[in-house]
């Protein structure tokens, strides 16, 4: 039988035969026929995929140190050359996407990858990997950072102290004194003598280290990578989510990038769930304060709001009530933006305003899922204030923040957004307002002299802070809320309805 006859499967099969060490669907997507050598293989397929041929002789020994051995034996791969942004890599299956992401992710770089033989690849990565010029220990991280997850909730594979770059432990390095010092927010700055980072600690913005300017873009492409955003996109603002664990603690991180003249700032917000996910017994507020909130959480519908400023602790409170409210074996439902913290017993609903789920389009479904609490993570229009305040009318207990100074300018609040004052009245339950204050350290034993209007109190007294290793030497450790919780009565109802200002809700 010629070979005319024989069927394709047949001849296809003969065709690539001697080609035994590439992968099945590299030699697929160079299509017949097939070339009757390795390295018309290879520009055939290189041309198809609009790939580069890896010229295996002009590997740079500095692209080499980016890459550990194990990942380039595992993958089969030879780092060619790199930018601050990009690293190129030899390889014979150029559509390997786990290898294209797993090394994004270790090298802080995009990866592209020239197309080699796979036997000569071979021959270029023993001998390159032999010579001991990639293998000079470098510095061990200062802590044990592991990157656990993103947005996705994708878990890339775990990378070990001398994997990657030096800005990979830059990054790790940043990550760990950040959560060490408890910060809230890492702040990564572009200035005209390096890259300024600074930690937000107890509400207050401290300069930490100056880096240089050089390691500016493969430091934020590496942040960028970790939490899932795109390191080609420079130009517009972006938002992501990892985490990490910092020496064996998971810590999930808010990122946000901005553009700036002198190039992307970038903002890490730390959450960290031993510090935000108390019970209320531990948040610290005043015995009478603590009492009323206890009574408000009583209530079996209506709604309470909980105002104040951004970063005054509104959503940690909001938690705190959450976890109080579990011990009633009650179905409770969050809608949240973003998620800040994950609660086990509580579905908590991430809103996605581009397909379409909205604050107010969450709790319409909400309702049809047989909710006995639910928590609104903010109010921020009409639709979603009225859709609240229904719910709290029709047998739930609704939870919410608003962006108010006092705890009755929440319902002047309310009115503003069109809601009728008659329902405000009928739904509200309670009012609490809070702000955040430092609290002085431990070592602040002694006693101060008072001053300003403390001054002309006799009886005051007022400690005065001394230094010490814990709080970093300004006397202070850690924040106190600050609360003012009202309850509705009678008379707060019959003016609310009234539609009085807040001025005068406040004197009833």
């Amino acid at each position: 039988m010629g070979a005319a006859a024989r069927p394709a499967s047949v001849v296809w099969g003969m065709a690539t035969a001697r080609y035994d060490d590439w992968p099945r669907r590299v030699l697929a997507a160079a299509a017949p026929p097939l070339p009757d050598n390795e390295p018309a293989l290879v520009r055939q397929l290189a041309a198809r995929l609009r790939l580069d041929v890896a010229d295996l002789d002009a590997a740079d020994p500095r692209a080499r140190a980016l890459l550990a051995e194990r990942w380039a034996r595992q993958f089969r791969v030879l780092p060619l050359h790199a930018t601050d942004d990009q690293i190129v890599l030899a390889t014979a299956d150029p559509l390997d996407l786990e290898c294209e992401r797993t090394l994004a992710f270790a090298t802080g770089r995009a990866v592209r990858f020239a197309v080699a033989a796979p036997s000569a690849l071979a021959e270029a990565i023993s001998a390159a990997y032999s010579d001991g010029s990639a293998a000079n220990p470098r510095p061990e991280p200062a802590r044990d950072v592991q990157m656990l997850s993103i947005e996705q909730e994708v878990a890339p594979p775990v990378l070990g102290e001398d994997d990657g770059g030096s800005v990979t432990h830059l990054v790790d390095e940043i990550l760990a004194d950040g959560v060490a010092a408890h910060v809230s927010d890492i702040h990564i700055e572009p200035e005209e003598q390096g890259i300024a980072v600074r930690h937000r600690v107890d509400g207050v913005l401290r300069h930490v280290r100056t880096l240089p300017r050089g390691v500016a873009r493969s430091l934020v492409s590496r942040i960028k990578i970790v939490s899932g955003l795109d390191i080609a996109d420079r130009l517009r603002p972006q938002d992501g989510r990892a985490r990490v664990a910092v020496n064996g603690t998971a810590v999930d991180l808010r990122v946000s990038t901005l553009p700036a003249s002198r190039g992307e700032k970038v903002v890490i917000r730390v959450l960290d769930r031993r510090s935000a996910l108390r019970s209320l017994d531990a948040m610290g507020f005043h015995p009478d304060e603590h009492e009323r909130i206890e009574t408000l959480l009583q209530c079996r519908e209506g709604l309470i709001l909980v105002t104040g400023p951004t970063g005054s602790g509104k959503t940690t409170t909001l938690y705190a009530a959450l976890q109080r409210l579990q011990q009633r074996n009650v179905n409770i439902v969050t809608v949240e933006d973003p998620i800040e913290y994950r609660i086990q017993g509580i579905v908590q609903v991430q809103v996605h305003e581009r397909a379409g789920l909205t604050f107010a389009s969450a709790l319409r479904s909400i309702m049809r899922q047989d909710p006995d609490v639910l928590l609104v993570g903010e109010i921020r229009d009409r639709e979603t204030a009225e859709i609240a305040i229904q719910a709290s009318l029709t047998g739930h207990l609704v939870l919410s923040t608003l962006h108010t100074n006092d705890a009755a300018s929440a319902v002047t609040r309310l009115a503003d957004f069109g809601v009728a004052p008659y329902k405000i009245a009928t739904a509200i339950k309670g009012l609490v307002a809070q702000r955040l204050v430092r609290r002085l350290c431990a070592c602040a034993s002694g006693r101060g002299r008072p001053a300003g209007e403390v001054e002309r109190r006799p009886q005051a007294a007022v400690a005065e802070p001394t230094v010490c290793p814990q709080c970093g030497g300004d006397g202070f450790h850690g924040r106190l809320a600050i609360v003012e919780v009202l309850i509705v009565g009678p008379e707060f109802e019959r003016r609310v309805a009234a539609g009085d200002s807040a001025e005068r809700l406040g004197e009833a």
